[in-house]
């Protein structure tokens, strides 16, 4: 049973929440993004197609980041089509056959017309599937250009195989352009940086709730239900992941899924939840006293957690990489003693996926946004540690995009200590 405290705010203080939803990206954004692989491709002709997965018992569709950054299309069985050498139909957009008895369960799709290819910037657009276009646009092209990026998986990509029979079928030369869109992804513009801005101050108030809820006697659960409804009344219109909540001995297991444990005195909480807005994602990680203090031990591994974060962040610079920032890291805990138990890479890129593409052997271009997050585990100790914040890379250094929520551990002790008053 939740305390008085959080049942008061659970059914007293509900309201319903009235989000503005996220405004769609205008067709130009998608067309300009798409004039820089058109260039890219060197006068060679490109093939991507959609490669999200649809889940639940509603088939609920999620987009790869790819083909959504180069469309804000997010529906299955689509391919686009990059015909830099084509005299009027550089783009062509293939979207899926209809399917009327299919449509009532999923809802009408709209029959093709030129109002249609104008709202998606493209062309033209077509249903089915593009290998007799390829074959027909190919004839003008000297090379295939595969911009697939690199899988993992045993079978070859869709695209990537219509690429290689094309370019065998009309004797074209094969260029390999693999990590072209992970490049231009890589760096984020104002459109893109405001969704995520948003993202965070959403993921803000949720925290804010977090900080207040994390009290003796709750779940696991109970916080995380508590967080969520926060992030959707702030406008959230996704979570970034699954919400993370380990308490005690649960906050030295990385990804926590259970989230059952009822807090205790003494426990420290570790909270990795984060909205989405606009399909961009947020993350972070906050670590909270249920006492409202941390113990001298406690305290001793969140200072040494919190300097590993002042270290890093005191490295970004231009021409700095993220290999270089693990390094950082990795010396600051070990200075500190605690490297055994640092057991992750101190950070990610974020963008449309909330672990999003980047290159972490290469320099970072100005407007790459990524995580800084050390951790110190500790399960024979019964706690563990971690602070999360993302920044963003400007051309004398970063900008700190969670400044917000406050990660100093005297600033956390004073902000659970408010936020329960």
């Amino acid at each position: 049973m939740l305390p008085a405290l959080l049942l008061g705010a659970a059914v007293a203080g509900f309201a319903h929440p009235s989000p503005t939803p996220a405004a769609d990206l205008g067709a130009s954004v998608y067309r300009e993004r798409r004039e820089r692989v058109l260039k890219a491709l060197d006068g060679c002709i490109g093939v991507l197609a959609a490669q999200g997965d649809a889940t639940g018992i509603t088939e609920e569709f999620r987009q790869d980041g790819d083909f959504y950054w180069l469309t804000g299309i997010n529906e299955p069985g689509a391919y686009l089509v990059l015909a830099p050498k084509s005299a009027y139909d550089k783009v062509t957009l293939f979207l899926k056959p209809r399917d009327p008895e299919a449509e009532r369960w999923t809802g009408p799709r709209e029959a093709i017309s030129p109002d249609l290819s104008a709202r998606y910037g493209v062309d033209r657009v077509r249903r089915g599937e593009p290998s007799r276009l390829l074959a027909s646009e190919g004839l003008g092209h000297d090379c295939v250009a595969i911009i697939a990026p690199p899988t993992m998986a045993r079978e070859e990509r869709n695209d990537a195989e219509l690429s290689v029979r094309l370019a065998q079928r009309l004797g074209l030369k094969l260029a390999y352009r693999r990590a072209l869109l992970m490049r231009e992804r890589e760096r984020h513009d104002a459109d893109e940086l405001a969704r995520m801005e948003r993202a965070i101050a959403i993921t803000a108030a949720g925290h804010e709730v977090a900080a207040r809820s994390t009290v003796e006697g709750v779940s696991e659960r109970d916080v995380q239900t508590q967080m969520e409804y926060a992030f959707f009344a702030a406008g959230a219109t996704g979570l970034s992941y699954p919400s993370i909540v380990g308490a005690g001995p649960d906050g030295a297991v990385l990804h926590w899924d259970k989230n059952s444990r009822v807090l205790k005195g003494g426990d420290l909480v570790v909270i990795d939840a984060a909205a989405e807005y606009g399909r961009y994602a947020a993350d972070v990680t906050r670590t909270y006293p249920v006492s409202g203090r941390f113990s001298p031990e406690q305290a001793l591994v969140y200072r040494a957690v919190y300097q590993a974060q002042e270290d890093i962040l005191a490295a970004i610079r231009p021409g700095v990489s993220m290999a270089d920032l693990q390094h950082v890291a990795e010396e600051s805990l070990r200075r500190a003693g605690y490297l055994a138990d640092f057991i992750h890479g101190f950070g990610h890129f974020v963008g449309l996926d909330v672990h999003d593409v980047g290159d972490y052997e290469k320099p970072m271009p100005v407007g790459a946004v990524f995580t800084v997050e050390p951790g110190v585990y500790l399960p024979a100790k019964g706690f563990g540690v971690r602070i999360e914040d993302e920044v963003v890379v400007t051309d004398k250094g970063y900008r700190l995009l969670t400044g917000a929520l406050p990660r100093k551990l005297e600033d956390v002790e004073a902000w659970v200590e408010r936020a329960r008053r």
